[in-house]
């Protein structure tokens, strides 16, 4: 037998309703702040000022000028990348990073890479650690794993043998 609920409980369910809702909304603000955060602590110098200008959390910045060190930032890496690129030999197609864990202490992300050396078609897998022991910060590479067409084994052979 089911009882009406007294008009004081209806109340307090529409209270505690309110008050769930607002909560939820605070858990989502603050997920919000924490990827923001995560976004900037992964860039340095100008790329980090742009996303913290982005994200409203550099407001005295003009936009002209965090745009102006984006660019000056941008060009730089695309010499960095030519010239390494003609020293090397190694063209990189894409490169993708999978957080797996993050916590105050540790981050483990899985990073792939992929692209073409001397007609090698590569992908290499890996994680990439990186934990924090008071003012120490440990980086650490494992579970390396180099991909590619067998076809391309006796070449592969030949090219770390020569």
């Amino acid at each position: 037998m089911m009882e009406k609920m007294s008009e004081e409980n209806i109340e307090e369910v529409r209270v505690l309703e309110a008050q769930i809702e607002q909560l939820q909304a605070e858990v989502e603000d603050l997920q919000q702040q924490d990827n923001h955060n995560d976004i900037s602590f992964n860039f340095r110098g100008h790329m980090q000022d742009a996303m913290l200008y982005i994200f409203g959390q550099k407001p005295g910045a003009e936009k002209e000028n965090v745009l102006s060190g984006l660019k000056e930032e941008v060009e730089e890496l695309e010499e960095d990348l030519k010239l390494q690129t003609h020293m090397n030999g190694i063209i990189l197609n894409s490169c993708t990073r999978k957080t797996l864990q993050r916590n105050k202490m540790k981050l483990v992300q899985q990073l792939c890479v992929s692209g073409v050396c001397s007609d090698l078609v590569f992908e290499v897998e890996f994680q990439h650690s990186e934990v924090k022991r008071g003012e120490q910060l440990k980086r650490t590479v494992s579970d390396l794993n180099v991909v590619m067409d067998s076809s391309d084994l006796q070449t592969f052979s030949s090219f770390l043998s020569g």
